[in-house]
């Protein structure tokens, strides 16, 4: 565990784009090989895509979301990188994948299973592994960063699990529970790594985040949220003296296909 410090106000209009350069610190932790193809799963606005297809130009690189506005923003983002060649964005159902059987070569998900669990519950993480098992290649990787509710060590990391699982259903699970799926999926955990960004919100910036949740879930996902006021007096006092955790621990599980589900 590392200490944590409050994200300043003018840190945090651009913090989530860099994330203290986590997802940077993930792609350089991957064990990828030069001109294969790789899958982003909830590759939402395409900062871990970008990143993952910065890491070798002679990479291909598909991402997939369901939400149309994220699939929309994410190609503005490859365009901006000039990444168009060998990089697409797909809006798809990751529990009912259109891809043929054996695709690709790797499958990356970074913090998407949350969003997975929020719009497809449990049972849709499970088939989304499964899928994943589908569509990769004999022997291939699938690495998945997640926040396991187990592994979270501060105040402000464990309220970070909290609060959403509470706003809308993004929920993690526990470390046992994403080891037992992959292995029913058909994968075998090779290794895990931890990370930190040594970051919290305010009170005052968590309740930004809060109220960007409470408005745009419900336009997106079709999801209903509780109001503002009940998330705050559920969370706000401890949020108040311990601040809100930013993405200040993940966890990356590194895992192999070992054999194809029938």
């Amino acid at each position: 565990m590392i200490d944590e410090y409050y994200i300043s106000d003018k840190e945090y209009r651009t913090f989530y784009e860099n994330l203290n350069n986590l997802r940077f610190r993930v792609v350089s932790d991957l064990p990828i090989r030069s001109s294969v193809n790789i899958l982003d799963i909830g590759s939402g606005y395409g900062y871990f895509t970008i990143e993952v297809a910065k890491h070798d130009a002679n990479l291909q690189v598909t991402g997939i979301d369901i939400s149309e506005q994220a699939v929309r923003k994410a190609r503005k983002n490859i365009k901006l990188h000039n990444l168009q060649k060998r990089v697409r964005i797909i809006e798809m159902d990751a529990t009912r994948m259109q891809f043929g059987k054996k695709s690709f070569d790797m499958a990356v998900s970074f913090t998407g299973f949350e969003d997975i669990h929020m719009t497809r519950g449990r049972k849709g993480v499970h088939a989304t592994f499964s899928q994943v098992n589908a569509v990769l290649k004999p022997h291939s990787f699938f690495c998945l960063v997640v926040m396991p509710t187990d592994e979270m060590e501060t105040v402000a990391q464990k309220t970070e699990v909290d609060l959403y699982s509470y706003i809308c259903d993004a929920t993690w699970l526990r470390s046992r529970v994403y080891k037992k799926m992959l292995e029913q999926a058909g994968f075998k955990l090779i290794r895990r790594k931890e990370y930190y960004t040594g970051k919290k919100l305010t009170a005052n910036q968590a309740k930004l985040e809060i109220k960007y949740a409470c408005k745009n879930v419900p336009q997106i996902y079709g999801i209903d949220t509780p109001t503002f006021a009940d998330i705050w007096r559920k969370f706000g006092k401890k949020i108040e003296e311990q601040g809100l955790g930013q993405y200040s621990k993940v966890v990356l599980i590194v895992a192999q296909k070992r054999k194809d589900l029938q």
